[in-house]
This record gives C-alpha cells, structure tokens and sequence, in this order.
C-alpha cells in the first residue's frame, strides 16, 4: 500500500500522542485516558506499527557516556549528490535525523560524536560531494511540551491523565535521577529495546537471561539516571503534519534560556536545543502546512524578546528519524 492509501483518524493520533507521553505505558490505561477498549487501543497500535506509521524505540543518551557529545551537521552538497550522501550517513549507528532540505542541496544531520570527533567530523568535509560543511555542538536540551504534543497540538489530555498514562513508568528524557550507567551486561537489554522499546518484560527477560523483576528495575535505573530515553519515530506525513523545518535562531546571550525554554513549550517544536555557532539555538518545526508554519512563525516566535534573526531551512525530504529509516514516508527498521 502506498502513503496515501492510509487513514489514520483521530483515535490513532491521540493513542500515538498518549504513547509520546509514556511511550511503555499499559494499552489498558491508554485505553481508560481514551475511552475506547484495550482491544481498540492495542488493534491500532499493531496495525500502524506494521503498516509503518510509529516505532517505539529506546536510544542510548551520548551527553551521558563519557567522551561523547551530540552534534548537528549542515552539509551543502555538489547537485545531485545529497541523496547519495544522506542515505550513506542513514546507515550509520551513530547519526540520526537526516534531512535533505534547502532545494535539495543541503543535507542535516545529527551525529554522536565519541572523543575528539576525528571519524565524521574529520572525513566528512574532505568528501569530494562536500561544498560547505558546519558542525554544532548540542550545549543544552531544552525539553517541553512540544517533544509530546506536537502530534495532537489540539490535544484535550489533562495534567491529572498525563500524571495517569506515566504512572509507574519510567522517567522521560530530562526527568533524571539516580546515576546509572550503560555496562557491558546491559547490550542484551539495549539490543532489544532499540528494536521494540515496548518489548514485554517476559521478553526482554528471555533475551537479558535476567528475571522480569530484574529487567524492570534495569530499565527504571537506566531511564532514571538519562542514560536511555524512550522515543517514538513517526510516520509525520500521516498524522497531517505535512510541512517541517528546522530553524536556527541567533539570540542575545542573555535571553538565551529563558528564549529556549520558552520555545520549548511550543507545541509546533519537537526539538530544541542551544548549539555552538552564530545561530546559537536550534529547533525542529512541524506543522500541518506551509501556511500554519508561516503563521506559526509571524505570531508565537515574533513575539518572543531576545531573538534577532532566524534561519528557516524547509525539509524536503526524511532520510532517517531517531533510528529509523524513513522509505516511502513510512518508518522502516535499519537493517541490522
């Protein structure tokens, strides 16, 4: 089936926007958020994981590993040449959100980076493909609303129902506590989430060889402490968010928290972040259409103090998400 020939109603959004709240929680307790059955809720959700429309996955956090930062990378490319270029870098374990945007000769790219950086950062602006190349170091991740509402930004989920839906589960990203960290025995465990992050616990046991209890208060540590995030990669198309684009603000040094974590709480941004370099703040837009992002643009953001230019870089194309390739639109499994 192609991407048109999908519907995805309503019912399907808000259950991907309970799943962006608390990506492991219960199909019994969305189901009691929703109003709908646990068969509706757990129906739904196999037929658009098969169908290509969500992945629940669990990723490694890079700030948190010693030696390691995050990175974005801005590549313009020689015509012709991004594509190549983008799919390359999708294959990669280390890289992740690759967009070819610009017209069609810029590749984005987000990249982990262990030590000095003398793999990626170092080979890539020699490649004869590369015209321009710029690298910007994530300084700080400014988590919000928009990371779990940007699906249903209409959303009439209430603070007592979120409180619900993440009850007894593991902590999001930016909710740490505790201080554990990722060791050898835990590959088994990481392998497995990083293909299902909604894996049972009786599976994850069989493939850790450890009990159900064990595997549980494993993942409550590791989740606890930001060494592991659990993320949804989304089919956006299919959910009607049909335009997005990342953005790159130059903000006065002395608003740049208060600018970031006000944008944070934009339900139109999935992702924003102080970065090295002139634009020193970065985020991810998504919006039905080309008109609401305009509009998005000259109320929300030009009503914030602080910031004196913004950058919008229009993705014409997703090559990867968090972990997953993105093949006809639709979000496919890296091979392994």
């Amino acid at each position: 089936m192609g991407l048109e020939s999908r519907t995805i109603d309503r019912v399907d959004r808000q259950i991907l926007h309970a799943l962006q709240i608390s990506p492991r929680a219960p199909f019994a307790r969305i189901a009691t958020v929703l109003g709908v059955s646990e068969q509706t809720v757990a129906r739904r959700y196999q037929r658009m994981r098969g169908a290509g429309v969500v992945r629940v996955l669990a990723r490694q956090e890079p700030t948190h590993r010693p030696n390691a930062s995050y990175w974005s990378l801005r590549i313009g490319c020689r015509p012709g040449s991004a594509e190549a270029l983008a799919d390359a870098l999708a294959r990669r374990g280390d890289t992740a959100w690759i967009n070819i945007g610009a017209g069609g000769a810029e590749v984005t790219c987000q990249a982990e980076v262990e030590g000095d950086g003398a793999g990626l950062l170092h080979h890539l602006p020699r490649a004869s493909n590369v015209l321009t190349f710029s690298a910007h170091q994530m300084l700080h991740h400014f988590p919000g609303r928009g990371e779990v509402d940007w699906i249903l930004p209409d959303n009439d989920v209430s603070a007592e129902q979120r409180r619900f839906l993440g009850e007894g589960m593991p902590p999001r990203l930016g909710e740490t506590r505790g201080e554990a960290r990722i060791g050898p025995a835990d590959r088994p465990l990481i392998d497995e989430l990083t293909r299902d992050g909604r894996a049972s616990w009786a599976r994850l046991a069989a493939a850790t060889g450890w009990s159900q209890r064990q595997v549980a208060h494993r993942v409550g540590e590791l989740v606890g402490s930001g060494a592991v995030f659990f993320h949804l990669d989304v089919a956006e198309a299919l959910v009607g968010m049909n335009s997005a684009a990342n953005l790159w603000f130059t903000v006065a040094p002395a608003h740049l928290a208060s600018v970031g974590a006000r944008l944070a709480d934009h339900a139109e941004l999935a992702f924003v972040a102080a970065v090295t370099g002139s634009a020193n703040l970065m985020a991810a837009a998504r919006a039905p259409g080309a008109r609401d992002l305009y509009h998005y643009l000259t109320t929300k953001i030009a009503a914030i103090e602080g910031i004196h230019n913004v950058e919008i870089v229009p993705t014409l194309t997703r090559v990867k998400q968090s972990h997953s390739l993105m093949v006809g639109g639709l979000v496919r499994e890296p091979p392994r």
